[in-house]
């Protein structure tokens, strides 16, 4: 994952960004529990949204522990008491993390990333054991991804399709009898949403190195121009699979955790998107040329 579904700070009081933090500490715990320390610096944003949104759909009614941890050893922090939702989720964003750094890699990514990779490649060959059914299910859907970009892949929906299917894939190991088709829809919009928001935030990047970039390949235009003229386009794209993502939300009637959940949903991830279109917003001489 790559850590945009984050949430709005300004917008929760502090015990609600306690709450959400002490979500984000359960799974690295149960990360602890089956990798390396190293590892836990994989747990991410994104995870963590899938945690907060599992055990809502569960109706968990979560146990906090006072505990010291590595990055906090002399003072007590409260953290989630580890269970099969935080353990499972660990276990997939080993999965998912050492994919996307090896998929940096690949794609000309620095020494460190490379070192990175070279980490977590034993606890990647553990997570898919422990996890057998899902890795496959992750590498197909992985190579199908890199298939398309490989050959330049001109149309959104079918690029971000493998990449959407793995959040999906994802839900449905963790969630095991209590995944139904709209909690899928959820998920895959999300993946959706964060492929295409990762595509936006390398637009620079991708030019410079070359790289396979989704709205490159559909707009055939270099990356200063592309927002600035399709912006309408660019918006329609991202709120329609937003509000197709909030729709699925409503429809699951939650009651856990609606103020860090509403507060990702509603407002965050489109936050988030905006600033991410303002990137390219057109400076002051753009806009007198």
């Amino acid at each position: 994952m790559f850590g945009y579904v984050n949430i709005d700070r300004q917008s929760l009081s502090d015990g609600e960004r306690g709450l959400y933090q002490t979500f984000m500490c359960g799974l690295c715990i149960s990360t602890k529990k089956y990798f390396r320390d190293s590892a836990r610096l994989t747990v991410n944003y994104d995870i963590n949204f899938y945690n907060v949104l599992f055990h809502s759909i569960c109706n968990i009614d979560v146990t906090i522990l006072q505990e010291r941890c590595i990055a906090h050893p002399l003072t007590k922090r409260t953290i989630l008491q580890q269970n099969d939702i935080t353990d499972r989720l660990a276990i997939a964003n080993l999965m998912l993390s050492y994919l996307n750094v090896y998929d940096d890699v690949v794609d000309g990514g620095s020494w460190k990333k490379r070192i990175v990779m070279s980490i977590l490649k034993k606890d990647y060959n553990k997570a898919a054991k422990l996890m057998p059914e899902l890795h496959q299910k992750l590498q197909s859907n992985y190579a199908k991804l890199r298939q398309l970009e490989k050959v330049n892949c001109d149309n959104l929906d079918e690029v971000c399709h493998p990449f959407a299917t793995m959040a999906r894939d994802v839900a449905q190991a963790v969630l095991q009898d209590k995944y139904n088709n709209t909690i899928g829809d959820l998920c895959y919009n999300t993946g959706k949403w964060i492929y295409l928001a990762d595509a936006l935030d390398d637009l620079n990047k991708d030019e410079k190195r070359n790289n396979y970039n989704a709205f490159r390949a559909y707009y055939k235009t270099s990356a200063d121009s592309l927002v600035k003229e399709h912006i309408d386009e660019l918006n329609f794209v991202f709120f329609s699979v937003l509000n197709r993502l909030a729709q699925c939300y409503n429809d699951l009637n939650l009651t856990k955790y609606n103020c860090i959940l509403n507060n990702i949903i509603y407002k965050s991830v489109r936050n988030k998107t905006k600033q991410l279109l303002n990137k390219y917003k057109p400076t002051s001489t753009d806009k007198k040329e």
